[in-house]
């Protein structure tokens, strides 16, 4: 979670009240996602030259078929976190971005006159946190971890 101050393009001049640009967290980088792929093919592939030596050919290819389908749930996986969300309020407005994990943009705008901050079974650790005016409901923040969300509430309210 991040927060910033920073003129708009869409307001060139406007500055927000409040600004959050909200990710998942990412526990591995592009560089070592790169040594895991590499390591992993680089591991499987001495086995696989060993069964291969050893005449159990078959077997080199079922570990060949094994990492292809461990890169392809990994990268699947690593891809899905370029989501991200961004919250921007002005005095008249509030923006909502979310990027999905293809790149696709969806926004919302709503007035924070009306806007409700609703933090639900805040206690508990599977709570969840929505923004609500004139009877839509928006749904932030569901890859934070429970805490985060708590703490995101607490600054919107304020």
């Amino acid at each position: 979670m991040e927060h910033q101050d920073s003129p708009t393009s869409e307001h060139p001049g406007a500055r927000p009240i409040f600004e959050a640009l909200l990710y998942p967290h990412r526990s591995l980088g592009k560089r070592g996602y790169l040594i895991l792929t590499a390591g992993t093919a680089a591991i499987i592939g001495v086995y696989g030259l060993v069964f291969l030596i050893l005449g159990a050919w078959p077997i080199f290819g079922f570990l060949g078929g094994e990492w292809f389908l461990f890169w392809y749930l990994f990268s699947h996986h690593h891809r899905g976190n370029a989501r991200s969300e961004r919250i921007r309020l002005y005095a008249d407005h509030l923006i909502f971005e979310r990027r999905d994990a293809k790149g696709a943009v969806v926004t919302e705008r709503l007035q924070p006159y009306w806007l409700n901050v609703i933090l639900e079974r805040a206690a508990e650790p599977d709570n969840a946190l929505y923004l609500r005016s004139h009877g839509r409901s928006i749904q932030i923040g569901a890859f934070l971890s429970p805490d985060e969300r708590r703490e995101l509430a607490r600054e919107l309210e304020d």
